[in-house]
């Protein structure tokens, strides 16, 4: 084997590894609840919200938990938790910076992909076995800067 091909092989292999290392740091749901748990456990988890319905499934809303979050809404899917988007507060993020979020967020779970970049709306997304994590937010409008986890 050339220098060269070492070279190239030593780079692609910590390329593969950083990767993989990205996608393992990805949750199997959001903070300490797995997906797929029953919305009485959430809410228990997670109290002082409302119990909703949106297209026939059951959707769970707390409005200003912390400080830091505007708005969180779990979604289910046959009662059983498929999916929670978080929306900032408009002053977190002022304090923060756009910039700094989504770096924490490069740093918690790797690179991602850039999914949108337009003037309106920039988004990044990190692929995990069980989970998707997209990152979006609006240039010009710090009150619609949310991180949103999927179930796969």
């Amino acid at each position: 084997m050339t220098r060269l091909t070492s070279y190239f092989f030593t780079a692609i292999m910590l390329l593969a590894a950083t990767t993989a290392n990205a996608v393992n740091n990805l949750p199997d749901g959001y903070e300490n609840i797995k997906w797929g748990t029953h919305f009485h456990k959430v809410i228990e988890a997670y109290p002082k919200g409302e119990l909703g319905e949106y297209n026939k499934e059951i959707v769970y809303t707390q409005d200003n938990p912390e400080e830091t979050v505007a708005t969180r809404i779990f979604a289910f899917k046959d009662g059983k938790l498929a999916s929670v988007a978080v929306t900032f507060s408009a002053d977190y993020v002022k304090k923060t910076g756009l910039e700094n979020l989504r770096l924490k967020y490069m740093k918690q779970y790797g690179k991602g992909i850039t999914v949108e970049n337009t003037s309106h709306m920039v988004s990044y997304a990190w692929e995990g076995k069980h989970t998707r994590v997209t990152f979006i937010y609006v240039p010009n409008r710090v009150d619609m800067t949310v991180i949103q986890f999927e179930k796969k």
